[in-house]
């Protein structure tokens, strides 16, 4: 009965994503055998900039992609950030959001009101990223953390758009990130709720006629 049951399931999966609009079908990628599902990363930045616009004292400024992280420059509470970073985690539930996002790359307090005071005076007392984990807890809102590793983000999703907070009012969805290339790896815990958010992400895209979606399985 279990084969029976994941057997519609892929078979499910496999027809959702081949009936998507044509348009639609250069952003979403299906890996059955992985149990993932791929967004672009144009897709991907449309989704972040409506959700962390809700985001009180943060303001996501430019966003650049590249085949490993996610270049950003944000001003928070006046204070302009570059970050590169990319999610590992998102999790959804209870209308609200929480996103993990590793850091590999640079994370720097660009030039901004009192920033170059303020930059003498904490590499006074330890060099780089020591000494911005520290600024941070001074200057990051309560709804963002940086531990000198990880910045984890959270808040309460919009109340329109293709991730609405009544989505996940009474469901749940707690996924794994993966950045590559072509774009974001997200590997569900529950396969059918990640078809689910895809089908409200995706669904009411732009038109076109329907066209084979992308399948694949990554090297």
């Amino acid at each position: 009965m279990a084969g029976q049951s994941w057997t519609g399931l892929l078979d499910g999966a496999l027809a959702w994503a081949t009936a998507l609009p044509g348009p639609l079908a250069n952003e979403v990628a299906v890996d059955v055998a992985g149990r993932r599902v791929r967004l672009s990363h144009t897709r991907v930045e449309a989704l972040s900039r409506q959700v962390l616009k809700g985001v009180k004292g943060l303001e996501l400024r430019s966003w650049l992609s590249s085949p490993t992280v996610y270049d950003l420059r944000l001003s928070v509470r006046g204070w302009k950030l570059r970050v590169e970073t990319t999610p590992v985690r998102v999790e959804l539930a209870e209308g609200r959001y929480t996103l993990w996002l590793s850091t590999p790359g640079r994370v720097e307090l660009e030039e901004s009101p009192g920033a170059s005071s303020l930059l003498m005076g904490a590499l006074r007392t330890g060099a780089g990223r020591a000494a911005l984990k520290a600024l941070a807890q001074k200057l990051l809102p309560p709804t963002i953390h940086w531990d000198g590793e990880v910045l984890r983000v959270e808040g309460r999703l919009p109340k329109d758009g293709a991730l609405a907070s009544r989505l996940f009012e009474s469901s749940s969805l707690k996924m794994t990130a993966a950045h590559a290339p072509e774009g974001l790896w997200l590997a569900a815990e529950a396969w059918p709720g990640l078809l689910d958010l895809l089908q409200a992400v995706l669904g009411a895209g732009g038109a076109g006629e329907p066209d084979a979606a992308r399948r694949t399985t990554p090297p």
